[in-house]
């Protein structure tokens, strides 16, 4: 079987996608020939051409691939940002699509089903797309008998469903998949679009890999383990639910990648040590993998695994490493910067992580000593109110002593803060605010860095559940978001202007606790590896 794995723009252009290596892995396993086409990369290259001889396409370029040009940060944002006007100009010259290093705009809508089918009835209006045309010709020659998407942000939705259109159009006889977590987010209200029928043959609900590893053994679409069809009458059909073994996990192939593409100085590669979240109980997270109990799950890999794929890594000449797990826990962080620290020479790597009690300063140093940069946490907020009502398990003294300590080891950390809480109100704030004073200060200021979200509902959470529970009315849905899985708890100018004054305020206090100087806090960086880069350039200058 061939099989054709797809990554469609809109996503981060400076490091390989994990989801494709994944299904690589299971098909390899399987048997099936296999290719990768990363299209968001593409695009993004496809865009910096240069137009003529001599072009600023060309400088731009050497700087973004120079390591050099990552000793001084704030000049190497500012090349990023000069690159960034040419991908924007250059996307939709009519200036309706917008196109940037994290995000895109401009496109139908992600959170309709008209959008949604919009992008399937007319993909010739994505005009982006034009800039692919050789990618997408080199597909459809190939004539893949299976052709999976993967849509991992709903930036990519557009482009998925347009392509999938394409090549429904294209290549009628080839098996469409679509997949990723801005699918999988959906699982609960998919079901009702039956209309997809016409152009894909199956959505993926669940773990990819028993999907995939069945289609490449002959099985029917609408018999694979973890999938949605629908039959001809457009009653939905769904496969048996199957966790993959995280025993038999396959490691993921990146043999098939333009690894040399990536915009980026050094490449980071992801690297998944377990799926799911250790906590799980939060009120707004969704976690759409959940156990027959309805809880959410939990699933690690072996760490022997774990060591043996990172292993690999180094021995392909990788050096740098993102740990994409939801949340690593004291003992698998401790384990993970062993596995790290007896490699043979030094790395560099970023984590996720969680205020946990079992945290300490000794464990932080651990994984400081074997290349651990930064790590992004879930603070949330400093109100104790708050955080016990949306069951976050820490306090706002746990957190503190957390973020001392991580401090103390010479860790960076970006806060991921949240606000517009029902009922939250200015001795909430204050909560928050008097918690980063007393943490910030013992950071090294140039790693601080955050960002404050404001709360939403989202499918299969308790808070979207018993909104009531929450002090919230629940979500009013229409056509204008019956394919959303977020919805705001505030809207209008009132409540945008209350997110910039808060995270004004927040601003002041780095301002004051950190000083004026440069830091990743002013770089407003979405992309968690160039965190790790930067970190790496300053850490080696000085």
């Amino acid at each position: 079987m061939r099989a054709a794995l797809i990554f469609p723009p809109q996503w981060d252009p400076r490091h390989p996608p994990l989801a494709p290596a994944v299904l690589a892995g299971a098909l390899r396993s399987a048997g099936a020939e296999t290719r990768i086409f990363d299209l968001n990369i593409a695009l993004y290259r496809r865009l910096l051409m240069p137009t003529g001889p001599h072009g600023i396409e060309d400088f731009l370029l050497s700087r973004l691939l120079n390591p050099h040009s990552l000793c001084n940060a704030e000049s190497y944002l500012q090349t990023c940002q000069q690159a960034q006007k040419i991908f924007d100009e250059r996307f939709d010259r009519h200036g309706t699509g917008r196109l940037f290093w994290d995000t895109c705009g401009g496109l139908p809508s992600a959170v309709t089903s008209r959008g949604w089918q919009d992008s399937v009835h007319s993909p010739e209006k994505l005009i982006f797309l034009r800039h692919l045309e050789s990618e997408i010709a080199e597909i459809r020659q190939w004539t893949p008998d299976l052709i999976s998407i993967s849509a991992i942000s709903d930036t990519q939705l557009a482009a998925t469903l347009a392509l999938a259109a394409l090549f429904r159009r294209a290549l009628p006889d080839s098996r469409i998949i679509l997949g990723g977590a801005a699918i999988t987010y959906r699982r609960s209200i998919l079901p009702a679009q039956a209309w997809l029928r016409s152009t894909i043959d199956a959505v993926c609900l669940g773990d990819g890999e028993p999907l995939m590893t069945a289609l490449a053994s002959g099985v029917a679409p609408n018999e694979t383990p973890n999938s949605l069809s629908w039959n001809e009458a457009g009653a939905a059909l769904f496969g048996t639910a199957i966790l993959q073994d995280m025993s038999f996990l396959q490691p993921p192939d990146f043999s098939k990648f333009p690894l040399k593409e990536y915009l980026t100085p050094h490449l980071v590669i992801p690297v998944e040590t377990a799926r799911g979240c250790p906590w799980g109980r939060c009120a707004f997270c969704i976690h759409p993998v959940r156990a027959v109990t309805g809880r959410p799950l939990y699933r690690p890999r072996p760490m022997n695994l774990v060591a043996a794929e990172i292993a690999q890594h180094f021995i392909a000449g990788h050096r740098r490493f993102l740990i994409v797990d939801e949340a690593l826990p004291p003992p698998r962080l401790r384990e993970l910067a062993d596995i790290f620290a007896d490699l043979p020479e030094p790395v560099s790597w970023i984590g996720y992580s969680r205020l946990d009690a079992g945290h300490d300063r000794e464990g932080f140093i651990r994984a400081r000593a074997s290349g651990c940069r930064k790590l992004f946490i879930g603070v949330e907020s400093g109100s104790d109110r708050i955080l016990t009502r949306f069951h976050k398990g820490v306090d706002a003294a746990r957190a503190r002593r957390v973020l001392l300590d991580a401090a103390a080891a010479g860790l960076a950390v970006h806060s991921f803060l949240m606000t517009g809480f029902p009922d939250e109100d200015e001795s909430d704030r204050q909560a928050t605010l008097d918690l980063l004073a007393d943490a910030w200060p013992a950071f090294e200021p140039f790693g601080v860095s955050f960002d404050l979200f404001p709360l939403t509902g989202e499918l299969e959470t308790d808070l979207m559940a018993n909104p009531p529970a929450f002090g919230w009315k629940g979500p009013q849905r229409d056509a204008r978001n019956d394919l959303a899985w977020q919805f705001p708890l505030s809207h209008g100018p009132a409540a945008a202007e209350s997110l910039a004054e808060f995270k004004s305020r927040i601003h002041k206090l780095a301002d004051r606790v950190l000083g004026p100087a440069f830091g990743l806090r002013h770089a407003s960086l979405a992309q968690d590896s160039l965190h790790l880069l930067l970190l790496e350039a300053r850490t080696r200058k000085s």
